[in-house]
């Protein structure tokens, strides 16, 4: 009876715990699901990396951006993205794989944790859900992900990505859905840039 009684009790612990995990993966549908319903995305948003601190934008359609920060511009068209930083006047120009992208949109976790990671709850509380993303590869450059979701706009509020190297901690202060963009607007226009070194990396 006894042993029967733990069986019980282990089967219910592990289909509770099963689903939290799926109800923290839906958080993050439902997140990604109202950000794809969008044109387009301006967000306003305070970054910290390791002590260096910054502000910036970033203007989203689909998998395009456009980010600009104190020192440095960045613009990506879905394939190539061209990175200018204003204090040496050069661009780096390539074509990123997913895990780079990761770092320079703080919006990648809308694809990220389809592969590769466990989706669970951290802290909730009645303003946001907290989900936590853990790499199931040691070989991600993100091993884990904190996003904190609002729990009436599903809009991301927080997100912190951690690695190898310096954590990053993006707060957001402002979140503006517009209309669409036009593709130009996520490519470099080097007329606008007649001094800038073009180093071409890809």
């Amino acid at each position: 009876m006894k042993k029967r009684f733990v069986l019980v009790i282990c089967s219910l612990l592990f289909a509770l715990s099963s689903y939290a995990a799926w109800d923290a993966k839906s958080v993050l549908d439902k997140a990604a699901s109202e950000f794809r319903k969008c044109p387009s995305v301006n967000v306003t948003f305070e970054v910290a990396i390791g002590d260096d601190t910054d502000t910036g934008t970033i203007l989203l359609q689909g998998s395009k951006f456009h980010t600009q920060l104190s020192n440095t511009t960045t613009w990506f068209d879905g394939k190539t993205m061209w990175s200018y930083v204003k204090d040496n006047e050069e661009v780096n120009v390539t074509e990123p794989k997913s895990a780079q992208l990761a770092k320079m949109n703080p919006y990648a976790f809308i694809d990220m944790y389809k592969k590769g990671y466990d989706v669970s709850f951290g802290v909730n509380t009645k303003a946001y859900y907290e989900v936590v993303l853990t790499s199931t590869n040691s070989k991600n450059s993100i091993q884990k992900a904190i996003v904190r979701i609002d729990r009436f706009s599903y809009q991301p509020k927080y997100i912190m990505m951690g690695g190898s190297k310096a954590e990053i901690e993006i707060k957001v202060t402002s979140y503006k859905k517009g209309k669409k963009q036009a593709d130009s607007t996520f490519r470099f226009n080097k007329s606008k840039y007649p001094h800038a070194e073009i180093i071409d990396l890809r």
